[in-house]
């Protein structure tokens, strides 16, 4: 299994050197399995992914969108597989919202807000609900979670030689949390990855309960308790600059260590990869 991170940033692609290191799009990944192509979620880094897969040939595509909040679907309308006749996409999603996905991606192509309708895409696009928890495919698993966030969102492992887990959008400190924190444990329970939102610290999380993310720290203890060998913060804030999140890691690793906890932690990357 090969990872690779389009787009890491939340909420809204930060064109700005003070953050160009961990990168400004907004989320998205690859995952290659095999000969399988799964892109997750549709931010702005799906455009650059687009152009990578039409060069690589790439003419079979799943895109799964975790939910339809604008930073995880803003750029489906650049990604440029969606505008050849040679290209076969399914867009597999498991929310409450997904009964509206199709007309929202729609909508967001009408003339008012693009030049190009949804309706004159060349692709074969296919819209698949994912309505059970665990998926078996011929060479790997796909299991689903739904996270606490402000509108129904999903959170996704894959199984292949190693645990792959991408849980964005999501907070564990919920006052009213439609899944709990030991439900959290026993999904990421051993992974070799667990790439998890780290949008606040402590203190802005303070002023922003309810919104949906997470801090560094819960999603540290979270790692920790579900045994996880290695932790990315992920979705980061769009104020957040490249120098705090090089000290953010350094304080976090530094706990861990005094602690004597063999965890690993780092802040996911644009264009960063992971090989399980």
């Amino acid at each position: 299994m090969n990872v690779k991170f389009w787009g890491c940033r939340g909420s809204i692609p930060v064109p700005d050197p003070r953050m160009m290191r961990y990168g400004g799009n907004t989320t998205c990944l690859e995952v290659h399995i095999g000969k399988k192509t799964l892109v997750i979620d549709a931010g702005t880094g799906i455009k650059r992914l687009g152009e990578h897969l039409m060069r690589e040939g790439v003419k079979d595509i799943d895109i799964y969108i975790t939910h339809s909040h604008w930073d995880h679907i803003q750029g489906f309308p650049f990604f440029e597989p969606i505008y050849s006749d040679k290209t076969k996409i399914n867009i597999i999603g498991r929310t409450t919202s997904y009964k509206q996905l199709k007309s929202i991606l729609m909508r967001q192509m009408s003339y008012e807000y693009f030049p190009i309708s949804f309706l004159e895409l060349k692709s074969s696009i296919d819209f698949v609900e994912a309505s059970k928890d665990r998926y078996y495919h011929e060479d790997y698993s796909i299991s689903l979670i739904q996270t606490n966030h402000t509108i129904a969102t999903t959170g996704i492992k894959i199984e292949e030689n190693g645990k792959f887990v991408f849980i964005t959008d999501n907070e564990l400190g919920a006052s009213s949390p439609v899944t709990q924190w030991h439900e959290f444990v026993d999904f990421c329970r051993d992974a070799d990855y667990l790439i998890h939102d780290a949008q606040f610290t402590e203190k802005e999380y303070s002023k922003r309960k309810g919104w949906g993310h997470s801090t560094f720290e819960d999603a540290v203890k979270l790692a920790v308790e579900a045994r996880v060998k290695n932790l990315g913060f992920y979705h980061h804030d769009p104020n957040r600059r490249d120098s705090e999140l090089d000290a953010i890691v350094k304080k976090m690793a530094s706990k861990l260590k005094r602690k004597r906890v063999a965890l690993n932690v780092f802040a996911v990357k644009e264009l960063g990869t992971i090989k399980l």
